[in-house]
């Protein structure tokens, strides 16, 4: 179903933020592009202050990146 966070091993596209010793840990996994990008503010909503990345983990691009440490 488009839209919903896939098993990591099929999806291009991760939400990840950092630790606090500068790992990066993942949150959500998707297929779609856009299903990635509309969930992003609502993870950055739920850790506030907090780096949150959009990144593709081929070319590990950076897509889109919030505020934050």
């Amino acid at each position: 179903m488009a839209g919903r966070a896939r098993l990591p091993l099929d999806a291009t596209y991760d939400i990840l933020i950092r630790d606090a010793d500068g790992r990066h840990l993942e949150l959500e996994s998707f297929q779609d592009l856009d299903a990635a990008r509309r969930r992003l503010p609502g993870l950055a909503a739920q850790y506030p202050g907090t780096k949150v990345t959009l990144w593709n983990r081929h070319t590990r691009d950076i897509l889109a990146e919030t505020d934050g440490y």
